[in-house]
């Protein structure tokens, strides 16, 4: 048997070789194009690129420039001076503009004999260890207005194979391109430029400028980076010891905040402390399709990289990479960041949510002197049920079963619902949807809802299970978030119209609908008792336990490790806890399986 398998394995080595050396001969492969090669070199050598140590600023959509010149190069070394064509420039990471100096045509430069002269390279939006790069596709530019048209559009077949025109004739670089023979793919790269690496604000569209010593912000959340593969900075940099060796250390902490089914949330801890309005953007969604195996709340991303790209408004991390330093509560703190708590004014204020969206946040009831007068509060709305939303039928409050006999608004001719104690359904039809459409009366009845603080549409709480939270100050100003609390076990509509001391969580935003959402991570985010106080963010639904309830002595706190198992460490000090108010025991959740994460 083993005989005549070695008897198959022999001819099919034959095989491979032999078409291994066709393809390296040319026969039935093609040709090669031989080994001729593209210099790229700065016109400066003393241009400061950077180093690995000390790199350049970022540049987010304000160039850089740098001089280069490009020589064509024959595979022994020597210049090709029967190169005379054009090669196309390039940046990776990074962005190139045109360009407007002589011999350029857009971002493509003319070399004549194998050498072309000094061109100035506006270099944008690169970061990390960046080049420039020359390649020779053999693309001739053109007006691609003229007469006769260009090469590659002018439906000829001009060089005889067979294919004709872009994009059917691989010769072809662009449509304007004036000749159909392909270059000689040859290649340069220039010396390394180095930048910093974005961060994940910078990452989300934040951009920040030093004017006469003043920082000036702007941006509206979309990334520079659309669709491109981008590295992070998470703080964890190269260092250089006295002794010449070289080392890594943190010199501030990207933390992992929440695990979801399909990611976790990430935040630079030391980014959201811009001068206000500027400070946010500093948290970001990485989506992984499930959730990462063996990362824990607390853990710090030492490198993390992926797909920059919107998820229907939201800037997210997609197909993501990451080395991690794994939280040990016997050397640091958690480094979870107290959530930011949201008043009535930050509500309204979309600019501000959406810099604080894949962040921390929180609303609370906190009781002052009066109980029957908080100092804020935030309650489920109690206009919240199942029953048709009712509308006025000639002046007087009703339920008709043809939602076209409501009255209609003098001004706007919309109809007047009035949502209910126990009914704020809108989707009368009953299809599991609100047709959004100017006159539908299920339109109308969401916005009225919408537009009262007090009221959460039912159809969209059986759909999602999202609900609405009243916040109120003490003057009175009042303003309605839509919340999630389905990781909490949070039954909303049984607690319709009850004050809740705390209800924390992420908040996630989606373009269409309601945009903002609150979406607890854990039990331990909703707090109910006005008497007590929420956990401090650093501790709920994180690894860590109540030592009653784990068999852990005084002192010492339970972690679930990476292994599997438990051990209990020595618990470190944190905190004061806020309002001076020592929060609730909370059993420490452990996973039930090796790929099992807490929490969820």
């Amino acid at each position: 048997m083993i005989r005549s398998l070695r008897s198959l394995l022999v001819p099919a080595s034959a095989l491979a070789l032999s078409v291994l050396a066709a393809s390296c001969n040319g026969d039935g492969f093609g040709s090669t194009r031989g080994g001729r090669r593209l210099v790229v070199t700065f016109v400066d050598p003393d241009v400061k690129t950077g180093t690995r140590l000390e790199p350049l600023p970022l540049s987010i959509n304000t160039a850089s420039r740098f001089a280069i010149q490009i020589q064509a190069l024959n595979p022994d070394g020597t210049p090709d001076t029967e190169f005379s064509r054009y090669v196309r420039i390039s940046a990776t990471p990074g962005a190139v503009s045109q360009f407007h100096d002589e011999d350029t045509d857009g971002r493509n430069v003319l070399l004549t004999n194998g050498q072309s002269g000094p061109v100035n390279v506006d270099l944008a939006n690169a970061f990390g260890e960046t080049y420039i790069i020359a390649s020779d596709l053999g693309y001739v530019p053109a007006d691609p207005n003229r007469q006769p048209p260009p090469a590659c559009s002018d439906g000829i077949d001009n060089n005889g194979n067979g294919l004709i025109d872009y994009p059917a004739d691989p010769g072809c670089a662009f449509a304007n391109d004036d000749a159909e023979e392909g270059g000689t793919y040859a290649e340069g790269a220039s010396p390394p430029i180095y930048f910093k690496l974005p961060r994940i604000a910078d990452m989300r569209g934040l951009r920040c400028v030093q004017r006469g010593g003043v920082t000036d912000c702007s941006g509206n959340g979309a990334t520079p980076y659309p669709k491109q593969q981008v590295l992070i900075d998470t703080g964890y940099h190269e260092k250089a010891a006295e002794d010449g060796s070289h080392f890594f250390a943190f010199d501030f902490s990207t933390v992992v905040t929440r695990l979801s089914t399909d990611g976790f949330y990430a935040m630079d801890i030391a980014d959201g402390v811009r001068t206000p309005p500027f400070s946010g953007f500093n948290s970001v969604f990485a989506f992984n399709f499930s959730t990462p195996p063996l990362m824990r709340v607390c853990d710090r991303l030492q490198s993390f990289g992926g797909t920059a790209s919107e998820f229907f408004g939201f800037t997210q991390i997609s197909y993501p990479t990451w080395t991690l330093e794994p939280w040990d509560p016997a050397a640091r703190l958690c480094l979870v960041p107290e959530a930011k708590l949201l008043a009535p004014g930050d509500i309204s204020d979309t600019n501000y949510l959406l810099r604080q969206s894949g962040g921390l946040v929180r609303v609370e009831t906190l009781l002052g002197d009066n109980p029957d007068a908080p100092i804020r509060s935030a309650m489920v709305t109690p206009r919240f049920g199942p029953d048709d939303m009712p509308c006025k039928v000639g002046g007087v409050v009703s339920t008709p079963a043809d939602k076209t006999t409501c009255d209609k608004d003098p001004n706007s001719g919309t109809f007047q619902f009035v949502p209910g104690d126990d009914a704020t359904n809108c989707d009368f039809n009953k299809d599991g949807k609100i047709t959004f459409s100017t006159g539908n009366p299920e339109s109308d009845c969401s916005n009225a809802c919408t537009g009262d603080t007090k009221c959460t549409e039912w159809s969209n709480f059986k759909a999602r299970s999202t609900f609405r939270i009243t916040v109120t100050d003490g003057n009175n100003m009042s303003a309605a978030i839509q919340a999630d609390g389905t990781q909490a076990g949070f039954d909303a509509y049984v607690n319709k119209g009850v004050k809740l001391r705390s209800f924390a969580g992420v908040l996630t935003y989606f373009s269409g609908g309601s945009q903002y959402t609150v979406e607890a991570r854990c039990d331990a985010d909703v707090v109910l008792d006005l008497a007590s106080g929420p956990l401090p963010t650093d501790h709920a639904c994180t690894p860590g336990s109540d030592p009653a309830k784990t068999g852990c002595t005084e002192g010492y706190e339970c972690v679930p490790l990476r292994s599997g198992d438990n051990a209990c460490r020595k618990r470190v000090p944190r905190p004061p806890y806020p309002d001076n108010l020592e929060p609730p025991p909370q059993a420490c959740v452990f996973p039930r399986t090796f790929l099992d994460n807490n929490p969820q």
